[in-house]
């Protein structure tokens, strides 16, 4: 499904988004979605008329499973690079390599395992990073949902690739459930970095991507959301009507 000229939504994936960025000579992958989901992605690179051999490069927001459920198998099948910030990896001295890693994440095996397999980090991706894909795709360090989050930002097109540092509706933004390893005040930081940024497209981590006015959205969004513990306040809230009766 294609949202804006050469960025693709890659359809039928049962949780997470992933996008597919289709270029004369390249295609780009940003997220790759929970495991299986990779006979999917092949599926629509073929249904284009491509060939899964063009993948060149994936990108990966954060290192939770949802995100890089078949990233191992995908780029085997592919010989494409897994392209992630450091902080959302781990070193193994043992090899001399880094794979993809996250706060609370079970232990890590070399047995083709889902959930539980290592994906291996190939490239590591840096703040203020250009890519050279469409002209230019930068990498913007926005740590909060895990330390090493990251939203890829095409200045030329407006689009905002957000994984789940922002979440939507097709209308709205909100933010991700808080995990192991969450920072509000990180998020909140990065929040505001991308407030700045003039974009018309938001294309999220889950739900529906925001296709006109994302800087609206957003903005609107920090001048009316709770940040502190929203739950602890309506649980607050509810507790003070309760004893009113």
């Amino acid at each position: 499904m294609e949202i804006c000229p050469g960025v693709h939504q890659v359809p039928g994936l049962r949780w997470s988004n992933a996008y597919l960025l289709v270029e004369p000579d390249r295609l780009t992958l940003i997220d790759s979605g929970l495991p299986g989901d990779g006979k999917k992605i092949l599926a629509y690179i073929q249904h284009l008329g491509r060939s899964p051999s063009e993948l060149e490069r994936v990108i990966v927001t954060h290192g939770h499973p949802d995100h890089t459920g078949p990233l191992k198998g995908l780029s085997r099948r592919t010989g494409a690079v897994i392209a992630v910030h450091p902080s959302d990896t781990r070193y193994r001295e043992k090899t001399n390599s880094r794979w993809l890693h996250y706060p609370g994440q079970p232990p890590a095996l070399d047995w083709n395992v889902p959930f539980l397999h290592r994906i291996p980090a190939h490239e590591l991706i840096e703040d203020g990073q250009m890519l050279p894909v469409m002209g230019g795709l930068q990498v913007l360090h926005t740590p909060g949902h895990t330390s090493g989050s990251v939203c890829l930002y095409l200045a030329g097109q407006r689009v905002l690739f957000t994984g789940d540092t922002l979440l939507a509706d097709g209308f709205l933004f909100r933010r991700p459930v808080p995990f192991p390893g969450t920072s509000f005040r990180e998020y909140r930081a990065s929040l505001d970095r991308l407030s700045e940024l003039p974009f018309e497209t938001a294309c999220v981590g889950h739900g529906k991507p925001l296709r006109q006015a994302g800087s609206a959205a957003l903005k609107e969004m920090l001048n009316n959301y709770s940040w502190f513990a929203p739950r602890v306040s309506a649980v607050k809230r509810w507790t003070r009507l309760a004893f009113r009766r």
